[in-house]
């Protein structure tokens, strides 16, 4: 909980911070696991460079159609801030880009969304790190034994005021960045150990992670302190998520079955 890290005298921000470190992690993962799939470096980088372009775009442009609320002041939909963006509108953004640039480059797609799986967990994991030092994206109220009590430091007390304006420093929330982490980080093994010891398909790893990353989602939204309008908290996501699980199950044992 430190949302300015002083690091040699330099007051760093912790969420600008473990989003560079994040997207340097995610290129350094895909990288090499696009290499496995077919991809000359050369069309690799340029793909992961128009990859993040991409999910910044689709976050941004997602964030607007969901909280319109979080733009009418001092943020708008253009700023350059890493704020006021939606994990799920950068996901799509990314794998639009992804298929198109391996359809074009007649690569198999089912191999490339398998290499970004690892890389694009790895890559949340660390951004959630740096939303729970930040203070953003936090729960709800609670007096259960896993509430964290965020300290009213300057730092965060600005991240709460843009966040969760009301919600007080002096309350415990659930620290949902930290469910959404674990959950995240326990499915990587679980999904690799089973594409292997069941000899599954191409494009299974990245079907299934997908899966169980909407069912932690999923799960952790009663938790979450959303500011979104009362239709996208309980409509719109309970049904995203419902519809991701459903689906990455469906077309893995349809393409098991073919």
């Amino acid at each position: 909980m430190y949302p300015l890290l002083d690091i040699n005298g330099w007051e760093i921000p912790a969420y600008n911070l473990c989003a560079s470190l994040a997207a340097i992690a995610g290129f350094a993962l895909a990288l090499p696991a696009l290499r496995r799939a077919g991809l000359r470096r050369a069309r690799a980088m340029v793909m992961l460079l128009l990859m993040a372009a991409a999910f910044l775009i689709g976050a941004r442009l997602w964030n607007v159609a969901a909280n319109p609320s979080n733009f009418h002041g001092a943020l708008r939909w253009y700023s350059l801030r890493w704020a006021g963006l939606s994990f799920y509108g950068g996901v799509l953004g990314a794998t639009m880009t992804l298929v198109a640039s391996l359809r074009l480059w007649k690569q198999p797609v089912w191999a490339g969304l398998d290499a970004m799986t690892l890389p694009g967990a790895v890559a949340f994991c660390i951004a959630r790190v740096g939303c729970f030092l930040n203070g953003c994206c936090a729960g709800r109220a609670t007096s259960g034994p896993l509430g964290v009590v965020f300290p009213s430091k300057a730092g965060y007390q600005q991240a709460l005021s843009e966040w969760l304006p009301f919600l007080s420093a002096s309350r415990a929330v659930h620290p949902t960045q930290l469910y959404e982490l674990t959950g995240a980080a326990l499915g990587l093994p679980l999904v690799f150990w089973l594409v292997k010891r069941l000899r599954l398909r191409q494009g299974t790893s990245f079907l299934l992670y997908a899966a169980w990353f909407s069912a932690v989602r999923l799960a952790v939204l009663p938790l979450r302190a959303l500011t979104y309008p009362d239709i996208i908290k309980t409509v719109v996501y309970p049904l995203l998520y419902v519809i991701v699980i459903l689906l990455g199950i469906a077309i893995v044992l349809r393409r098991e079955r073919a």
